[in-house]
Formats: C-alpha cells, sequence, structure tokens
C-alpha cells in the first residue's frame, strides 16, 4: 500500500510498473495506461524500449540503470526529486519488480520519505521465459514444484544461499542472472547433489525475435558462453521444448523491422507485425497539426455534390472543424466518397455512409470510379492534408469536376524525441516500412547518412506508388509494394516475402 506525506511538495506519485520479460506485448494494460499518462519515465535496460513510443509527446523519458552508469541511490533519488516536482513518475523495470528485480527495495525508500506509490506487477521472465521455449516449469508426469534461485545475492548479506536445499528439490530448478557465473553455480549443486545428466535449457533474450536457446546435460552447464540476459532452467521438464517449442517458429521470427509512419497508424502496424515473431520498433517521423478553416468554405463543401475522404485522420479532423463551427454531421448535403476501407469505416463510426468505395484504394483507384459514374460539373471538395497529392485534383478536373481543397490539417516533421532512442539500434534493423513521401523525407532529414546507409542494407517497404516514388527519387529500391495499399496489404506481403 502507497503512503502519502502532508506536505505540498508531496503531490507527486511514483508507479513501480513491470515491463514484462522482453515482449511488449506482454505489457499489462494498467502498466500501458501508466505509461500513456506519464510526466516522467525511468526505464531499466531490461524495459523494452517499444513502450516507450506509447509515451505523451512531452513526458521525460530517462535511462537509468548499470549500462547507464546510475546507482541504486542515484535513481533513488530521483525517483523521489521527480514526485516532488508534482509529477506522475513510472518506474519502468523489466519482468516483475517484486521478483529479483530490487522493487521492494524502491519502494521502501520511498515509503521512508512520505512518497505516493503503487506497484503495479509484471509477468515475470520466471513463467513467460520457459513458455516462450516451451518448456513447461510444471507438469502433472514430471514435475510438481518450482524453485527460483538469483545466481547474483546481495554480497552484504549475512548467510548464503543454502545451495544443499536447493540441490535436493525433486521439481523444476530456474535460475535468474546465471551467465557470467554459469560453471560456479554448476559446480555449487552437483557438488551438493544435484544429479549431472538432468537437462537444463538456457534461454537468451527470451521472449524476443532475439531469442537463444543453449540446452544440454547439467554436467555441461558453462561450457558454452553464455550472455546476460539468460533464465536457465534445470529438469525433466526441459525434454518437452523439442515437442513444444513454438516461438521460433513464427514466419518473422528474428527479423527486425523499423515502421516509418505516424504514431498511431505506426504503433497499430508494429502491435500486427509482431504477432508473427518480429521484433518491431516505430519512427514517429510526422505529426498532425490541425488548420483554422473558413466557415463559408466549410459551409460550401457540406453543400457540394460530392466530399471525398482520403484517410481516416481527415476524418476527425472535419469533426473537430464541424464543432468549432458550431454543426454537426446532420449538416452533409454532399454525397461522400472515402479512398478505402479505414476511411470509410471512421465515417461510418460518425453516422455518414460511404456513397463511393474504390476497388483500389488509391487516387487512381478514386479517379477510375469517378469516371465511371460521371462528374463532369460537379462540385467535389477534397476533404484533406493541405499540400495533398496534386495527381487526385487535376484527374477530378481533367473529368470535367470543379474542385476546391479543404485543408483540413497539415503535416509536420516529428520524431526527435523517438530518434535519440533509435539511433543506436537503426543497423540492427532490416526491413522499412514507408507509408508516405512526407515520412521519406522525415527520416533522411532525421537520421542523414547513417539513415541512407541502414536503407541501403536493409529490405524496403513502400505502401504504394506515390511512396515508392518517392524512395526511388532519393536513390533506393523498393522491394515490396502491397498489392492492396494498407497496413494489413504490407503485413501479408512481409509474411509472405
Amino acid at each position: 500500500m502507497g503512503c502519502r506525506g502532508d506536505t505540498e511538495e508531496n503531490r507527486g506519485k511514483v508507479y513501480i510498473v513491470g515491463a514484462g520479460p522482453g515482449d511488449p506485448s506482454l505489457i499489462t494494460k494498467r502498466g500501458l495506461d501508466l505509461i500513456r499518462g506519464a510526466d516522467c519515465i525511468l526505464y531499466d535496460a531490461l524495459a523494452p524500449v517499444e513502450l516507450l513510443f506509447y509515451a505523451k509527446e512531452e513526458a521525460e523519458l530517462v535511462p537509468v540503470g548499470k549500462k547507464w552508469g546510475t546507482t541504486q541511490s542515484e535513481i533513488n533519488k530521483l525517483m523521489e526529486a521527480k514526485a516532488r516536482e508534482g509529477k506522475l513518475v513510472v518506474r519502468l523495470k523489466g519482468g516483475d519488480p517484486f521478483i529479483f528485480g530490487r522493487g521492494g527495495e524502491e519502494t521502501e525508500y520511498l515509503n521512508e520519505r512520505g512518497i505516493e506509490f503503487e506497484l503495479v506487477p509484471g509477468i515475470s521472465a520466471l513463467s513467460a521465459v520457459p513458455a516462450y521455449a516451451g518448456i513447461p516449469l510444471t507438469h502433472r508426469r514430471l514435475s510438481s514444484s518450482i524453485c527460483a534461485v538469483t545466481c547474483h545475492e546481495d554480497p552484504s548479506k549475512e548467510e548464503e544461499l543454502n545451495w544443499r536445499s536447493v540441490a535436493e528439490l525433486n521439481g523444476t530448478l530456474v535460475l535468474f542472472m546465471g551467465a557470467k557465473n554459469a560453471r560456479e553455480v554448476k559446480e555449487k549443486l552437483t557438488s551438493s547433489g544435484m544429479n549431472g545428466n538432468l537437462p537444463f535449457a538456457s534461454i537468451t533474450w527470451g521472449t524476443t525475435s532475439m531469442q537463444r536457446v543453449t540446452a544440454g546435460k547439467l554436467k555441461e552447464l558453462g561450457e558454452k558462453g553464455l550472455e546476460p540476459p539468460s533464465l536457465t532452467v534445470i529438469g525433466d521438464v526441459v525434454e518437452l521444448r523439442e515437442k513444444l517449442s513454438w516461438f521460433e517458429r513464427k514466419p518473422l521470427f528474428g527479423r527486425n523491422i523499423l515502421v516509418i509512419r505516424p504514431k498511431e497508424e505506426a504503433l497499430e502496424l508494429a502491435e500486427r507485425l509482431r504477432e508473427y515473431g518480429t521484433r518491431a520498433l516505430i519512427f514517429p517521423a510526422i505529426k498532425f497539426l490541425p488548420l483554422d478553416i473558413e466557415v463559408g468554405l466549410l459551409r460550401d463543401s457540406l453543400d457540394s455534390d460530392w466530399m471525398v475522404f482520403t484517410s481516416k485522420r481527415g476524418v476527425r479532423f472535419f469533426l473537430q472543424a464541424l464543432q468549432k463551427a458550431g454543426l454537426d454531421v446532420r449538416r452533409v448535403r454532399s454525397r461522400v466518397a472515402a479512398i478505402g476501407a479505414v476511411t470509410a469505416e471512421e465515417l461510418r463510426k460518425v453516422g455518414i455512409l460511404t456513397d463511393l468505395l474504390p476497388d483500389e484504394y488509391s487516387s487512381k483507384g478514386l479517379l477510375r470510379s469517378f469516371a465511371r459514374i460521371g462528374v463532369s460539373g460537379k462540385r467535389i471538395s477534397l476533404m484533406r492534408c493541405r499540400g495533398g497529392n496534386v495527381a487526385l485534383r487535376n484527374g477530378l478536373k481533367e473529368l470535367g469536376a470543379e474542385v476546391s481543397e479543404v485543408g483540413l490539417y497539415q503535416t509536420v516533421p516529428s520524431g526527435g524525441r523517438e530518434a535519440e532512442i533509435l539511433r543506436p539500434l537503426l543497423s540492427q534493423m532490416d526491413t522499412f516500412i514507408f507509408t508516405s513521401p512526407s515520412c521519406v523525407s522525415s527520416f533522411l532529414e532525421t537520421f542523414g547518412e547513417e539513415g541512407r546507409s541502414a536503407l541501403r542494407k536493409g529490405l524496403i517497404v513502400a505502401i504504394g506508388p506515390v511512396t515508392g516514388k518517392s524512395l526511388e527519387e532519393g536513390g533506393f529500391t523498393v522491394d515490396i509494394m502491397p498489392d492492396l495499399y494498407t497496413g494489413e496489404g504490407i503485413v501479408e506481403e512481409i509474411v509472405a516475402k
């Protein structure tokens, strides 16, 4: 239970949040909600960086821990200081904070100083990592008990771990943080009576696309070098791995994909890709800001023969413009066209049914559909981003339509904060997904030659011809372009490739 002090400076609060074992999909809903609302996030090296992309734009992201040279004492003081500034602080820790995560020490510190806190449990590596390796910790025929041990005890403890008691347990043994001293741990176990022929499996970077499993007999533990983070399972249940392994069989296992797209859509696409076993990071290359629209222009569009929407975002900004003008969807008199199913669904949600949906979700598809029904002499309002693709406007004019542009919003570069997180990881990416020319230009401007070099070595995906042309003009070859110009089309093509 948290504790609140009485002074005015204690208005902030600290949430000790378990980030899970590595797969960002395993974060709890409570944990993700807090990340989205946090003013400050203090994160460990083992917390998936993918979770940081859910933070609000103004949130402060602070890396802490050994990797960045921050001691536990400094972390404690930083939590306190940020809380006393009145901030909602998320202390993001790998796994579960109360299972070998020093969460108990951090909450003790906060409690002693009157800082309000809450503990949000995470899915522990104890169960998740073996599960992703196809190893059940218990099995009715093989094991009815579990023992979890850390191989890095506090050196100031008065009593050391009783390895003989551990060795005599007739069940499954799980070793945390034992990569660097695996030989020493093996000697302690076997000298204490544990059978050296028991099977073991050491899982490195478990639950991630980098997962690797080293297996053998206990007497062989440590002969092959292990790298942290690793978790080792010892016991008869390990033999089930050959039959129950599933994660490494996913079609995109081992891949590293960067989605260059506006934040909301990028997160959705990354989540979809992770279902196939890949690591998926995002670069929110652009963001959108609403534009002031003349009420007269807006009213004219509502009475035009056709209103054309080219994105679900355009629908949302259209609704904002209506509300600002004191209007609502009942004022729409025109027929409505949507560039694709996603946009049509967004319109349906607000009570506007689509009269035209092209077979091909693109500007060309819209033009072919309008050519079939005839729009000569018709007034058409393009409800979209300022500076949108001129091909649609020009094509409609060639069909004899009277076209007006209603700029609902504008595109501006974004992703500076995320770029700092991505830079050390850019060379690891093997696939790059672009969904608009503005995303291409923002990526190249942000990452420069470093980004160009990464693109030349990787697989390049363009959502459609316009984006593909932008990449080709920049000197790059497009490797994948889906037949269906949507996020789902991209996923299908990458999986098939």
